[in-house]
């Protein structure tokens, strides 16, 4: 997983333990049951507004955390791990749903049986812009319920968008890569939001109205800027209402959500292309039309469609 961003593959304990500290805040690793040939294979993506990680070790490993300015969404995938975050006195064992590491809290991990885990970092920074985009009013604090204590459907489908983030970054072309990571961030960062912050749980399920012309603003910047991705922070400058009304009441006048009406137009604007001009390949058609890769388009396309995307000059 993540094997184009490799960061380190070692047996040396003091590569291990130097690779911990300088690219995750830890401060104390314990590697006394660590046999000659446990290796340690870690990779970083990396970019403008967060990160994904994936780390695997074959040996019994237990890891101290600094704070750090960003939360984590940590998917352990082996028994026997656990995690202790400073100031609690109950460890938080592994779960399908993940484990949630807030900003400023210190920690600990523990790996009885080895380790593997996918985790996705967002800067604290980011999820105030974000949540102040969504809400419509300028947030500092985000209180963030774990995974296990949230809504299980919700909580199942973050994890599904992590891996399947995960999974299409390994094959992903570099142009296509600053799409892929605006939008898979703030989908993520919605996915937080909607599922466990106590304060969303606990509002009134239902925002205030946008006017119809504030909503014909959000259609109208999506068919003239369907090549560009589409964020919270978009939503709520376009309309000048909070993304969460926007999102709410979009979807009562046509069905769908801004998202999904961009892909929509994207769809049609592909379809234009490959039928109409000859010459342009699918990656160059699913490029120009904004989608965050080759494969995504392909996926939306045959579901649309219900054929793959075919460029004209291969038709006989």
């Amino acid at each position: 997983m993540l094997a184009s961003y490799r960061l380190i593959e070692t047996s040396d304990v003091n590569e291990i333990e130097a690779a911990w500290i300088e690219n995750s805040r830890g401060r104390n690793v314990d590697m006394s049951e660590a046999r000659p040939d446990s290796e340690f294979v870690a990779s970083l993506a990396r970019f403008d507004d967060g990160a994904l990680t994936h780390c695997r070790y074959d040996a019994p490993i237990a890891v101290s955390f600094e704070a750090a300015d960003y939360t984590r969404l940590i998917y352990q995938m082996r028994q026997g791990s656990a995690v202790l975050l400073e100031g609690e006195t109950s460890e938080i064992a592994s779960s399908r749903a993940g484990c949630l590491i807030p900003a400023g809290r210190r920690w600990r991990g523990r790996h009885a049986a080895g380790l593997e885990d996918l985790a996705v970092r967002i800067p604290v920074k980011t999820l105030q812009r974000k949540l102040s985009a969504y809400l419509g009013s300028d947030r500092q604090a985000l209180d963030l319920l774990q995974p296990s204590a949230a809504d299980p459907r919700g909580a199942e489908e973050l994890r599904s968008t992590i891996f399947e983030v995960a999974a299409g970054m390994e094959n992903v072309g570099d142009q296509f890569l600053p799409n892929l990571a605006v939008t898979s961030l703030d989908e993520i960062s919605l996915g937080l939001f909607t599922c466990f912050s106590r304060e969303m749980i606990a509002a009134e399920q239902k925002p205030a109205a946008p006017s119809t012309v504030q909503l014909g603003r959000v259609e109208q910047y999506l068919v003239a800027y369907y090549t560009e991705p589409l964020t919270l922070e978009t939503l709520a400058e376009i309309s000048g209402v909070s993304a969460r009304s926007v999102i709410w009441y979009f979807r009562v006048r046509y069905g769908c959500t801004p998202r999904q009406y961009l892909e929509r137009v994207r769809l049609q604007m592909a379809h234009l292309q490959l039928r109409i001009f000859s010459g342009n390949s699918v990656e160059c058609v699913a490029l120009q039309c904004g989608f965050p890769s080759v494969a995504a388009f392909r996926c939306s396309y045959v579901q649309q469609f219900g054929v793959p995307p075919i460029p004209r000059y291969c038709i006989n």
